[in-house]
């Protein structure tokens, strides 16, 4: 019986033994290497060389600095570059909410840019916080040029760029939010000469001058759509106060000598 066991473990072993490694052959090989040289030459030929870079248009930043940052530039072989590492790069500017780089052969590359836009200035220590309708740092700067309202009545210790202001009167930062995001939808941020929040249950807005009285945050929407439609027909030159804290009543523009 031990003799025929020890057989079969022989035909088992020779049956199912290891198979011998079968050898590559040279011609394969060389067959290989120069499919991978032509590959190569072809991928590196003039015909890759970018040739249209389609970039979104901002309004912090123009075409040719975008490319800048990006490390991206016509004449440059669209396969050299990292659309990944590119769009980190870019991520990295504050400006920049989203970056998305596409490749479409043979030789046009296309950036898409969420950009975040400015939306108003914050006193801070005799500079301005330029900030989204968020409330995000994007930059800090000694003036600025472009007619946006200046919001006062923030209370906050410090600042990091990129990031929402920490306030102290949490209350006042959320109403800002809310009349900033008002005042985008209704095209007023151009007009609207400066937002005090530091009572919010009576917000004031100053158009040129005029003092209007928001009351609280309530309605917020109807009283900006009010507002709008109301300061549009104002004369730039003349002064007065527009109540508008309590929409159910009849509104009056107070004029001021």
């Amino acid at each position: 019986m031990s003799e025929e066991f020890e057989n079969n473990d022989e035909m088992t072993e020779e049956k199912f033994g290891s198979k011998p490694k079968r050898k590559v052959s040279s011609k394969k090989l060389l067959y290989v290497g120069i499919l991978a040289i032509i590959a190569v030459l072809f991928m590196l030929s003039p015909f890759f060389s970018i040739k249209t870079i389609n970039v979104t248009d901002m309004e912090r930043y123009g075409r040719d600095e975008i490319l800048q940052m990006a490390g991206i530039n016509e004449g440059k072989n669209i396969f050299l570059f990292s659309a990944i590492k590119s769009s980190k790069t870019l991520e990295q500017n504050t400006y920049f909410e989203k970056v998305k780089i596409k490749r479409t052969l043979p030789n046009t590359v296309s950036i898409d840019i969420k950009e975040r836009r400015v939306r108003g200035y914050v006193p801070y220590m005799g500079s301005y916080l330029y900030i989204d309708e968020y409330g995000r740092v994007l930059e800090i700067s000694s003036g600025f040029t472009k007619k946006l309202p200046v919001v006062e009545g923030l209370k906050f210790d410090s600042f990091t760029i990129g990031e929402k202001i920490d306030a102290n009167n949490l209350d006042a930062f959320n109403v800002m939010i809310i009349i900033a995001q008002m005042m985008t939808k209704y095209e007023l941020l151009d007009t609207v000469v400066k937002i005090d929040v530091s009572n919010t249950q009576n917000i004031k807005a100053y158009v040129n001058k005029i003092e209007v009285n928001l009351g609280d945050i309530s309605n917020s929407d109807q009283k900006i759509r009010t507002m709008a439609e109301i300061v549009k027909k104002i004369p730039e030159g003349d002064r007065g106060t527009l109540d508008l804290s309590d929409i159910s009543k009849p509104l009056v523009f107070k004029y001021l000598t």
